[in-house]
């Protein structure tokens, strides 16, 4: 049920959608189709929506915690993005702030200039070959020569 939506209303309304248009609603541990028409399964049904929009509620509370734990500690939860490096005070310490990388935030914010100002013959894509083709690292390359690794070649 959680895969059919992650609250009730969405549920409600994919369920009911399907049953209007005729179609079949089956999902996992419901023996055959969903009967809407039939107080029982539409009970059910209602129950086991609502039972997917707490575990969501559960796996956001969660993720949050563990991002707020990792936070105070110091520690990274991820890799900075493309324009960004973290600072540590000390090597090998908690991460104290987030300041933009010399050379790629410059890059990221030509890129968005050049787009801004010509939506419509220079996009995303087009920047991307272009970068390519100038030997730019991609943001994959530029993190690991950042630490110390060496460059896959990657395109952007």
């Amino acid at each position: 049920m959680d895969r059919l939506g992650r609250n009730v209303v969405d549920c409600l309304n994919t369920g009911y959608k399907m049953r209007d248009e005729g179609k079949l609603l089956v999902t996992y541990g419901h023996d055959g189709p969903w009967d809407l028409d039939d107080q029982v399964d539409e009970n059910r049904f209602t129950m086991e929506a609502w039972g997917a929009q707490m575990e969501l509620r559960a796996i956001q509370r969660r993720n949050r915690s563990a991002t707020e734990k990792t936070r105070a500690a110091g520690r990274p939860k991820g890799k900075p993005s493309y324009g960004f490096q973290y600072v540590r005070t000390a090597m090998g310490g908690k991460i104290d702030h987030v300041v933009p990388h010399a050379h790629a935030s410059t890059v990221i914010r030509t890129v968005a200039r050049r787009i801004l100002a010509d939506p419509e013959n220079v996009t995303p894509s087009s920047e991307a070959a272009r970068l390519s083709r100038a030997g730019e690292p991609s943001p994959a390359d530029h993190l690991a020569v950042m630490y110390g690794k060496p460059a896959g070649g990657r395109p952007w």
